[in-house]
């Protein structure tokens, strides 16, 4: 059991905690989420493309071979290839490993912070907190056994155990500048890129659903010979289940919520001046940005 580090007087760039400086816990199930949406991104991808290629196919009117429509054909291929991603997503639900990865990771950095930081319920004695820390990391690894966990860790590694052992004021200097406004300016990227990427597949989603309207009418009037309706259509379909599986929209609000929530929170914690106070009112910041992991784990069910 690793022993806290005395500082009587120590700078803030000596007691900076960074991702770097986490258990390697968190990176284990850092990696495992990485992994997971990695793979189900790719094999998704994989899915939808077979399937909007297997209906821009079927609406050619292919040059027969042999008595063959080779348009047809070609489309029938595309649509019995898209079955091998269909049923290795279902499968193997790599969505899974990814949502729970991720709100392990998330789970087990809170917690670091929390201890590092003399947030409840860390607000004890050392020997007790490190106990309390190990029994909660424990529980996370139960719960998710399907992720290879390191067999041997530092439970609180030396910067968690120098933050811890730092005055009042250097915890809270190091605090707000390495977890919250880290975590505000994080929130506020990810909430406008998701915005812009919402807007943009929902834009594909009209413009085919727009186009494949005009194919339509186009076809109905002898016009156009293509009969792009149904391409179209898969397109926009697609496109609409991209959407879906990214999930830009409600993330974007949800970060944006979070990242005021943390807002108000930085504004609390600037003058916290005594130890009960700073315990209580760091708990409440890492319960505002630890949402997420509620979230995560609700789509890790969902799947």
């Amino acid at each position: 059991m690793p022993s806290c580090i005395t500082v009587q007087d120590v700078s803030e760039s000596a007691v900076a905690l960074s991702r770097d400086d986490l258990p390697a816990s968190y990176w284990a199930a850092s990696e495992h989420s990485t992994r997971g949406q990695r793979v189900a991104i790719r094999w998704l991808a994989a899915q939808l493309i077979l399937l909007s290629g297997g209906a821009v196919l079927g609406a050619v009117d292919g040059v027969n071979a042999g008595g063959i429509d080779l348009g047809a054909a070609s489309a029938a291929a595309a649509l019995l290839v898209s079955l091998v991603p269909a049923a290795w997503l279902a499968a193997r639900n790599p969505q899974r490993a990814w949502y729970e990865g991720r709100a392990a990771a998330e789970s087990i950095k809170t917690l670091a912070w929390k201890y590092a930081i003399r947030a409840e319920p860390f607000d004890c004695g050392d020997q007790a907190a490190i106990i309390r820390l190990k029994n909660d990391l424990t529980a996370i690894r139960l719960d998710l056994s399907t992720i290879a966990w390191p067999q041997h860790e530092t439970i609180a590694t030396p910067a968690m155990s120098a933050l811890r052992a730092a005055s009042l004021p250097t915890r809270r200097s190091v605090y707000r500048m390495g977890r919250i406004d880290a975590e505000r300016r994080w929130y506020a990227e990810k909430t406008d890129n998701y915005i812009r990427m919402s807007r943009r597949w929902s834009a594909l989603a009209v413009i085919a659903t727009v186009a494949g309207l005009t194919g339509g009418v186009l076809k109905a009037t002898g016009v156009l010979a293509y009969d792009g309706l149904g391409a179209a259509s898969s397109i926009a379909a697609a496109a609409t289940a991209w959407l879906q599986m990214k999930q830009f929209r409600p993330l974007a609000a949800a970060y944006r919520l979070t990242g005021r929530e943390l807002s108000a929170v930085d504004h609390q914690l600037e003058h916290v001046t005594d130890e009960p106070d700073w315990a209580q009112r760091a708990a409440s910041a890492e319960d505002a940005i630890s949402r997420e992991h509620t979230m995560w784990l609700a789509r890790r069910e969902a799947v």
